[in-house]
């Protein structure tokens, strides 16, 4: 299988399924091979100035995991970017959202250990630890604190419910914050009308409002259109609508490839960060000064 004109450096380096994909680099890019989870075996080859990555399927995999671990189904997310901002060809349309609920909890996993550490060392390791192992061996406090909640973490998980049920449950665990569960939403279940709003996303925003009531959002099912409080999720939603969580990975992944350190695994995903750092910088200063919300009425699906 053959992909053209995805840039999956970009795409993964904002990924939450990083963990789940053995990196390897060559010459003209990277091997990414899914060793943890459904659809493992998965392997694909992605040359990096060439824009093409070409992919071997394991039989056992199904067309439809495949077309969500590579993002097949959420790539016009990140190309509708371009037409709303009047940019014909830009960096965006390059770049998608690797997703399947089928992961949602390893997923999970990853995002509740990237908490105050570093993502690409840390967050990478603990996670595979964490599916391998059932714990995660490490004196760090996230670690401690992961250990403690993993039963009921996977508690909720077994019960396969559905996103807004994971929503109540989720949140229902101790150090469970908004922001996790907006992530697994978009990331796991491809909702792209969710954002977790970290620190990069909330400077993109220039808002000053609140974060949000816990409590509010479980009675609410974290539907923030519904919700009477004016805090800075639901002002997000408001003006970014559909593209909320496209948003939020374009400005994230430009914070990550400005940084003049940057660890071994982010060298590999992008070579060369000062090829794309003016295209994005260009397309979020576009978009900041549009109600992107309004324009489009697409629904993110799962």
């Amino acid at each position: 299988m053959k992909i053209k004109y995805i840039h999956y450096g970009l795409t993964l380096l904002y990924s939450y399924y990083l963990p789940l994909f053995n990196i390897v680099e060559t010459s003209q890019g990277f091997i990414f091979e899914k060793v943890f989870g459904v659809a493992k075996g998965l392997k694909c080859m992605f040359k990096e100035y060439e824009l093409l990555t070409e992919c071997n399927i394991p039989s056992h995999v199904s067309r439809n995991n495949v077309v969500k671990l590579l993002g097949l189904n959420k790539s016009s997310f990140f190309a509708d970017i371009c037409r709303i901002i009047n940019m014909e060809k830009c960096v965006s349309s390059n770049i998608t959202l690797v997703n399947g609920d089928e992961d949602a909890k390893y997923v999970f996993y990853a995002i509740y250990l990237s908490r105050n550490t570093d993502y690409y060392v840390n967050t990478i390791k603990w996670t595979r630890q964490a599916i391998t192992d059932g714990y995660v061996d490490s004196s760090s406090y996230i670690a401690r604190e992961f250990n403690e909640v993993k039963e009921s973490i996977d508690k909720v998980f077994n019960n396969l419910n559905r996103p807004e049920e994971l929503i109540i449950d989720l949140l229902s665990i101790r150090g469970v914050s908004v922001k996790s569960v907006t992530a697994l939403m978009l990331h796991s279940y491809g909702l792209t009308n969710y954002a977790p709003i970290d620190r990069h996303y909330a400077n993109y925003l220039r808002s000053r409002l609140k974060q949000p009531v816990k409590n509010t959002c479980i009675k609410l099912k974290l539907n923030c259109e519904v919700c009477p409080r004016d805090c800075i999720y639901k002002y997000a939603l408001k003006k970014h609508g559909v593209y909320n969580g496209v948003l939020q990975s374009l400005v994230y992944i430009y914070d990550r490839l400005r940084l003049k350190k940057r660890s071994e695994v982010e060298k590999i995903l992008v070579k060369d960060p000062s090829i794309y750092l003016d295209k994005i910088e260009d397309l979020l200063i576009h978009a900041r000064s549009m109600n992107i919300g309004s324009i489009d009425n697409k629904l993110g699906v799962i």
